[in-house]
């Protein structure tokens, strides 16, 4: 057999190899996945490669955009026969400069709603000591900066975002302390709760004549507060924001291209 053959014959067998590796990896991850949300637990992954960690982010992070589309698909009908539309504060949202829009969807946004649902999730007291005090930077610093900066500015959620992540940072490992009492114990129910606040919560990112079409359009989001949840308990606090970052890419995009278009 000559080098070239030789050469092609390894090529393959190498492709081969990685894709039955990473096959496998899927399936172990999606195993655990599954075995998580049947008996959830508040115990941590320590030690995990930075490789195992990124192919664990990117499938969880392609596993919520198809259980989106999923449940867009499914409520197509919905959306088309009834008169489900954007909420005023998402509206109010999207409504910005663009630089506002892109660090409010894509940074603050992410970083506010990890830390109110899932920064204290893994029961710490570093993680749930982190988390009173981020939100009081990001709550506190607004209604400061509100006094100095129009509601449009990118000026003010980069601010609170820095600010906020600084906090995160001095309290870092955040799972590394001890956890509050009891906090084991009710943690199942804790972590469903907050997937299905998480989702509901965003009731009012729609607007429609029957309550129960808007709150059917948040059904994706309790899932992915089921999907961040996981990666906020298994990798960290971090990459349940980049995660969620990553997932509202698209909204902020399509907002960029609209402002662009209409001026």
């Amino acid at each position: 057999m000559g080098g070239a053959a030789i050469a092609v014959t390894l090529n393959r067998d190498m492709r081969t190899s990685s894709v039955t590796r990473a096959a496998r990896s899927l399936g172990r991850t999606t195993s655990d996945f599954i075995a998580f949300l049947r008996r959830p637990t508040a115990e941590t992954v320590k030690g995990l490669p930075f490789r195992d960690k990124a192919g664990l982010g990117i499938w969880l992070f392609i596993l919520s955009i198809v259980v989106t589309t999923i449940f867009g698909v499914l409520a197509l009908p919905v959306i088309l026969w009834t008169d489900l539309t954007f909420g005023e504060q998402l509206d109010e949202a999207l409504g910005g400069s663009v630089w506002s829009v892109v660090l409010s969807v894509v940074m603050l946004g992410p970083l506010v709603e990890e830390i109110i649902f899932r920064g204290w999730l893994s029961g710490t007291w570093r993680a749930v000591l982190a988390t009173m005090l981020g939100l009081v930077v990001i709550y506190g610093g607004s209604a400061i900066l509100d006094a100095y900066f129009a509601q449009s500015s990118a000026i003010k959620p980069l601010v609170l975002a820095v600010g906020a992540a600084v906090i995160f940072f001095l309290f870092s490992p955040l799972d590394d302390a001890r956890r509050i009492a009891g906090f084991d114990r009710v943690f199942p129910v804790m972590f469903y709760a907050q997937a299905v606040t998480f989702g509901t919560l965003h009731f009012q990112n729609y607007a429609a004549s029957s309550p129960a079409v808007a709150l059917f359009a948040t059904l994706p989001l309790i899932a992915c507060g089921l999907i961040w949840g996981y990666a906020r308990v298994r990798l960290g606090f971090a990459s349940a924001v980049f995660l969620h970052a990553a997932y509202n890419v698209p909204a902020a995009f399509g907002s960029v291209i609209l402002a662009y278009s209409a001026g």
